[in-house]
Formats: C-alpha cells, structure tokens, sequence
C-alpha cells in the first residue's frame, strides 16, 4: 500500500525540484538581461559624452583656423588694393577663390549632423584636410607675392 504512494510522491519531489531549479534559472536570466540593458545604457551614455566632448574641441579648434583665415583674407584684400596691377591680375582670383572655401567651410561645420563614429572620422579627416588646405594656400599666396 505505501508502495503505491511512494513511487508518485517521489516523481512529485522530482517534478517540484525540476520546476524550482528552472524558475530560479529563468529569474537570473531575467536579472542577467537586465544588468546587460543597464550597463549598455551607461556605455551608450559615455561614448555620447566622449563624442560631444571630441566634436566640441574639434568645432572649436577649426573655427579658429577659420578665423584666422578671413584674419589672412582681409590682410590679403587690404595689400591688393595698394598693389600694382600685375599683382592685382596675379593674385585676385586666387584670394576670392580661398575666401568661398573657406565660407563654405563655415558652412559645412556650422550645419554637420552627427551619423555615426565612421561618418564622424570621415567628416574630421576631410574637413582638417581642407580647412589646413586654405590655410597653407593662404600663407603660399603670401609667400610667393612680388
């Protein structure tokens, strides 16, 4: 007679320690996924505050190479109008030209939108090219001058 009650009460404790030990192994999943949300979200966090930082230092340092362009610009302007004509000839259309890149490069840093980390190393090569490019015609224009 307690044989005929063993045998189920024994695949009852089997069942409730099976049906515990995947409940407690569902709980640390859940908690496992969660602790992974979380530290993602604090990554995310910090990779945006290093890319923010970076573009503020990178906008700030080419907005003064800028400057200092329209600077060599305006110098330039001011020395062609007391120049004679052969440099006037020589040299006017090569500063009218750096003057609209160098406004277009206003431009393209004034409207940039973050696309991403491979976008944004593209665009920072590019733009550091080109905004040194101006400025090194600049100085050759200066250099080469009559």
């Amino acid at each position: 007679m307690y044989k005929k009650y063993i045998i189920p009460l024994f695949i009852a404790m089997i069942a409730v320690v099976v049906l515990i030990g995947c409940n407690t192994d569902r709980e640390k999943k859940v908690e496992d996924a969660q602790d992974n949300v979380e530290k993602a979200n604090l990554e995310l966090k910090a990779a945006e505050a290093q890319y923010e930082k970076e573009w503020q230092q990178f906008k700030y340092d080419v907005e003064l190479k800028i400057i200092a362009n329209e600077k060599s610009i305006i110098e330039y302007k001011s020395e062609i109008k007391t120049a004679s004509n052969k440099f006037k000839i020589k040299y006017e259309s090569e500063i009218v030209r750096l003057e609209a890149k160098n406004a277009e490069l206003k431009k393209r840093i004034a409207e940039y939108k973050y696309e991403g980390k491979d976008k944004w190393e593209e665009f920072k090569l590019e733009f550091g090219r080109d905004v040194d490019a101006v400025g090194q015609s600049l100085k050759d224009i200066f250099s080469k001058k009559d």
